[in-house]
């Protein structure tokens, strides 16, 4: 039943900053198609063309996916392409048996003495695409690091060498080995990765918050940056697209021993249905992702991105909205027009967010424009856990207080039918403004913009406004998306 609502999202499309993106099982498919959907419209040979690209998978959901024999996927009305198949090929989690499996892909004819792969014109499944979930993530990162070592010339043991290039006619990309037009070919292959709830993201990664302890036994649970490597013959890039779930244990840990955190986390593992009311994505936005894929496929430009599948809901509160999802879901199917709310876990979720949010390092507090938020812009930045404080001790202070206020207002809305989503400011009805006499305009104050400086706590980058605006009281202000106070949803 969740897998067929999930499915169902999908296909109604995704959404980023004021749009939704969809998933299926943990959004397994929503990072193939962020990582892969729109990569080839720049570079498609024909309007109506229809494009198959073979995608090698890797992980527990992938093979989940495997055994539910779903062996393909389309997304339709694609821009100048017309449609995109991924063809999965799953393999498991083995580096050696991922290398040879992505190293089997064939390159496109030599244009200017390269030769590249993917071979986005080709007529048949090509590749290699590579997308991972959760425990797969560390072997698809270590047959990534043995491509890269081999395109410079040190191929691990018991890895097979990438092929180089001889030379090559500039003109025909016939092989050749003398005159004005023979040139040293050079076989590229660039590789988009698509990294589902990974482990080892540097801020979150469960296996990456306790990297000191395996640095002990040698060994280094930290994603590497995507980079390139070459040798004479041979070229690699690599281009890794990091999508985690908001409050995962695998892919986004608490940086504390906030007890609130620890259990929010350890519920959104086991009750993954707190996804279900839908998701938007933070950090890196899914324009950008396109753009860095189009770079690596067209340009060989390397690039590292981190997103985070965000749930409406919290997934410590996901026990108390479970019974109404699921008689929801049956009285859908019989035909019964009624629809169960959740007003208990509506009313307790402003106050539990302050409580879990303060156990991330990108927690923004009132004290610094925020409304105990998170921002999911520090994912990329490697930090331990325990290795620093969320909160400066002045704004541990002001969190008990902050928390009731949260705790009255949301039961408050709740029992009173009030609307307890903020409303968005683009939908709001405007006031007409009217114009000002053009010396007033050329004298009056320019706006303030928000800008990115230091945190007040130490190693904690936030965003905070400029000074024109960050001078104001530190009392919890109003959001878009949600007040201190307020619940996130309307009441039933």
């Amino acid at each position: 039943m969740v897998a067929a609502a999930l499915m169902s999202r999908i296909r109604r499309g995704s959404k980023v900053g004021g749009r939704k993106a969809a998933l299926l099982g943990a959004s397994t498919v929503t990072a193939v198609a962020m990582t892969m959907g729109s990569v080839a419209a720049p570079v498609a040979p024909s309007a109506n063309a229809a494009l198959t690209l073979d995608t090698t998978t890797t992980g527990p959901l992938l093979w989940l996916v495997n055994q539910l024999g779903v062996d393909s996927y389309t997304f339709d009305n694609v821009p100048v392409v017309g449609s995109i198949t991924l063809a999965f090929d799953y393999n498991r989690a083995d580096p050696v048996g991922l290398y040879d499996d992505l190293n089997a892909a064939t390159f496109g004819g030599f244009v200017l003495g390269t030769a590249t792969r993917p071979n986005i014109l080709a007529s048949s499944p090509t590749g290699p695409l590579l997308v991972a979930t959760g425990t797969g993530v560390p072997a698809a990162l270590a047959t990534y690091q043995a491509m890269l070592a081999s395109a410079n010339g040190n191929t691990p043991a018991g890895y097979t060498p990438l092929t180089a290039s001889g030379k090559v006619n500039s003109i025909t990309g016939q092989p050749c080995s003398s005159g004005i037009t023979c040139v040293q070919g050079t076989y590229v292959t660039n590789l988009p990765i698509a990294l589902v709830r990974n482990p080892e993201t540097p801020n979150g990664g469960l296996y990456a918050r306790f990297a000191p302890i395996f640095n002990l036994f040698g060994m280094n649970p930290v994603s590497p940056t995507a980079g390139s490597g070459q040798s004479t013959g041979i070229k690699f890039n690599g281009a890794f697209v990091n999508v985690a779930l908001g409050y995962d244990m695998l892919s986004d840990f608490p940086e504390t021993l906030n007890p609130f955190s620890l259990a929010n986390s350890f519920m959104a593992s086991v009750l993954p249905t707190y996804l279900l009311d839908g998701v938007e994505l933070k950090g890196t936005d899914l324009p950008t992702i396109e753009g860095n894929l189009v770079a690596l496929l067209t340009l060989g430009t390397p690039s590292t991105t981190y997103s985070t599948l965000v749930s409406t809901d919290l997934p410590l509160l996901e026990p108390l909205r479970l019974p109404s999802r699921i008689l929801n879901a049956v009285f859908t199917q019989v035909g019964i027009p009624i629809t169960l709310g959740t007003p208990l876990a509506d009313a307790l979720q402003p106050a539990l967010e302050i409580l879990v949010n303060t156990g991330y390092t990108d927690v923004q507090t009132p004290s610094e424009g925020g409304t105990y938020n998170r921002t999911y812009d520090q994912s990329g930045q490697y930090i331990p856990f325990l290795s620093q404080a969320t909160l400066t001790p002045q704004e541990w202070a002001a969190v008990p207080g902050d928390v009731v206020k949260a705790l009255f207002t949301g039961f408050r809305d709740v029992l009173t039918g009030k609307s307890t989503t903020t409303p968005d400011p683009v939908t709001e009805p405007e006031t007409p403004v009217q114009p000002e006499p053009a010396a007033a305009l050329a004298t009056s104050t320019p706006v303030a913009s928000a800008t990115t400086t230091p945190g007040a706590k130490a190693g904690k980058p936030s965003k905070k406004l400029s000074s024109a605006t960050s001078k104001k009281s530190s009392a919890p202000k109003a959001s878009a998306k949600k007040g201190v106070g307020g619940s996130k949803r309307a009441a039933s």
